[in-house]
């Protein structure tokens, strides 16, 4: 036990086998830039299916754990919803029987991730459409100056995002 408290004190630690270093949660989160409670809640949820433990069931993370982590941290940043992201690592851990079926998992999340960029870029012509406005009506001093130009007019970006937008009065 006192061994074992010595080796956990230790920030980085090597395993008795193929000396690689070893981390105890605390250290993960410190690499990995992630609070510890969010490591542990992936745990808790079984998206940390190799992660290994000592004998008093203290968390030790390997560099291939923290790989692991960063590859959620990605799905999860993808959009993808934690149950999805759950049922894609068991299909993982069931092997090559199960490709077809997170190649599926994976180019919809694609598709959806490229609906919403279409959408963002919508957005982002939107406010340079306000941008372009209020500069107007700044110089002029008031609002219906750019209201008042006629669509042919405007600036060609300008014309094709108040068309894309539909933006007719505002």
């Amino acid at each position: 036990m006192f061994l074992e408290r010595c080796v956990i004190r230790c920030s980085l630690r090597r395993d008795k086998i193929g000396m690689n270093k070893l981390y105890t949660i605390g250290d993960a989160s410190r690499v990995l830039g992630m609070p510890a409670s969010t490591i542990r809640f992936y745990d808790k949820n079984g998206l940390l299916p190799h992660m290994g433990r000592t004998e008093s069931g203290i968390r030790m993370f390997t560099e291939d754990d923290l790989e692991w982590v960063r590859f959620i941290e990605r799905l999860k940043t993808s959009g993808m919803p934690l149950k999805e992201i759950k049922r894609y690592i068991d299909l993982y851990l069931e092997g090559d029987s199960t490709i077809e079926e997170r190649l599926a998992i994976v180019l919809a999340r694609r598709d959806e991730i490229d609906r919403q960029l279409e959408e963002l870029k919508l957005a982002r012509d939107f406010i340079e459409y306000k941008c372009w406005f209020y500069e107007v009506a700044k110089e002029s001093g008031t609002c219906d100056a750019p209201k008042s130009i006629p669509i042919e007019e405007l600036p060609p970006d300008i014309a094709r995002i108040k068309k894309k937008c539909r933006i007719n009065r505002y």
